[in-house]
Parts: C-alpha cells; sequence; structure tokens
C-alpha cells in the first residue's frame, strides 16, 4: 500500500523535531505495508471538528469520531473478557506504583509486529496509523510535541512505533491514577466506547479524565497517584464514541476517577511513541 500523505506543511521549518520524527513515522507504522487490501477510513475530517482545551494543558475532543459502522464492528468484536490481563506495572514505572484497575489488551504494536487480525481490526489500526492522519493531528499540536521532543531524555531515541490497546475498566477504586504519561509517548488518543452496568449520573463524569495543575518537574512521568490526591481543574465527560486527544508534556497531569461499584468502562487508547528499536532476536 502507498499511502496518499498530504503535502509538508509550510511551517515545518518552525517544528524540524516534529517534522522528523513524521518523517521517521512515515517510514516506519505509516508505511501501511502489512494492510494491502483493507479498506481505508480517513479519519483526517475530523480534525476539522476537534474542540481543543488549552488549559491546564493542551487536550482536545473529538465527537463521532469513528465512523458509525466501525464503532459498531469494534463493539462486536470486542475480545472476550478471559483475553485481558491486569496493568499492574509499566515500564518506567515503580513495581509498586498505584495505577488503579485497568485491564488491557494489546491490538497493535507496529514494532513487535503484533497485532489483532480480523476485518474490524485491521481496518481500525490502519485508519489510527495512516500518515494523512496523523500528520493532521501532529501539525494541529506541533508547538505542544516540539517542545516535548526537545527534552534531554528523548534525545538518544530515533525510532517511530505506534501501539493500541484495548483497555476495560472497572471497580471501587481509581480506574487509572494521575499521573504524566512517559515522555516518549509523544501523543495519545483514548476512544471512549460505551458504559456498562450500574451507570449513574455521575457516571460520564466519573469515567472521563480528570485534568489536574501541575509545573513541569514536579511530577515525575509514570509516578501514579490517588485522584482524590488532587483537585481537578477540568473534568473531560464521558461520551460514547468521543476521542480524547492528548499531546504529551511534563505538566500533564490526567487521570480517571471511575470507582463505581457495578459499572464497566470500554475504550480504545492508541499512543504515538519515539523509543529505540527492538532488540534483535537471540540466535
Amino acid at each position: 500500500m502507498t499511502p496518499d500523505v498530504t503535502a509538508r506543511p509550510a511551517t515545518a521549518a518552525a517544528y524540524p523535531l516534529v517534522e522528523d520524527f513524521l518523517t521517521r513515522y512515515e517510514q516506519g507504522p505509516g508505511a501501511l505495508d502489512e494492510f494491502t487490501g483493507v479498506p481505508e477510513t480517513d479519519l483526517a475530517p475530523t480534525l476539522d471538528r476537534m474542540r481543543v482545551l488549552e488549559r491546564p494543558f493542551a487536550v482536545a475532543t473529538i465527537d463521532d469520531f469513528l465512523p458509525e459502522r466501525l464503532y459498531q464492528d469494534v463493539l462486536r468484536d470486542w475480545p472476550a473478557a478471559d483475553a485481558f490481563a491486569a496493568v499492574t506495572g509499566l515500564p518506567g514505572a515503580a513495581p509498586t506504583a498505584y495505577i488503579g484497575e485497568r485491564r488491557q489488551r494489546i491490538v497493535d504494536n507496529a514494532l513487535a509486529g503484533d497485532g489483532l487480525a480480523g476485518d474490524t481490526w485491521l481496518r481500525l489500526r490502519l485508519a489510527l496509523r495512516h500518515p494523512r492522519f496523523v500528520r493532521g493531528l501532529f501539525t494541529r499540536f506541533a508547538g505542544t510535541v516540539e517542545r516535548n521532543l526537545a527534552a534531554p531524555d528523548l534525545s538518544g531515541l530515533d525510532t517511530a512505533n505506534f501501539k493500541l490497546y484495548a483497555n476495560l475498566d472497572a471497580g471501587v477504586s481509581d480506574a487509572l491514577g494521575a499521573h504524566v504519561d512517559a515522555l516518549p509517548k509523544l501523543l495519545t488518543i483514548v476512544v471512549y466506547l460505551d458504559l456498562k452496568g450500574a451507570v449513574t449520573p455521575d457516571s460520564a463524569t466519573r469515567w472521563g479524565t480528570a485534568l489536574y495543575p501541575a509545573q513541569a518537574g514536579d511530577v515525575q512521568p509514570l509516578t501514579f497517584t490517588s485522584n482524590a490526591d488532587h483537585q481537578a481543574v477540568h473534568q473531560l465527560g464521558f461520551a460514547p464514541n468521543r476521542a480524547f486527544v492528548m499531546p504529551n508534556a511534563p505538566d500533564a497531569l490526567h487521570g480517571v476517577l471511575g470507582g463505581e461499584p457495578g459499572v464497566q468502562r470500554r475504550t480504545l487508547m492508541c499512543g504515538y511513541w519515539l523509543t529505540r528499536p527492538p532488540a534483535p532476536a537471540a540466535s
């Protein structure tokens, strides 16, 4: 498959690190070699409907993000419950970190060549990895991403990657503790799918995403704490088929309250990464 990539923006010279990442991305996960013959879903037009919030840090939402047919197909073809594993630790996080009650299933890891097969998952992976959509997305947040890429901790990383997870959040404690993402995860999209069970009038608030004030350097990435320890500046509400978009930054402190007995939240979470190439397989 030869992707139809939009022309380089005239502002590319102002964001050389972003442009370098996108070039690497288009030669890696965005090359789409494994998707020959898969029908394309163009998500780039959804960016025109994106609602951006600048405080306490840059985030955005896009309602009706996935085309209705693809959205319904994802719900229909959702993996069985026993395919999900509890998130008990994350690379870079302390082994005893407070994380929450998330369970997840890998849908796509471009570098590892790992992903769910089947028409629905191939169409979804192709849509979220397509370089036309990714370039448009990164261009909208180029200033934030450029500042993140300039961090010394990222200077030795030279490989683009894409990861996509199916998530289940449920239980009586936080779904996901307050945290700043690992800085090599340059941008995140969480697609809210649905809430099931004993949903209450407060559920849309509790199962959205809480945004907390923080100063760069005050919170180390992947240091998870209880949401109750923070006062939210903004609470983005849950809505079915709403995308939560967040370019990463050192002050992007966020979490998911959850904590409603008998309620389950289903989401997709994808990340666009700058990382190291995978280690060669042992001979």
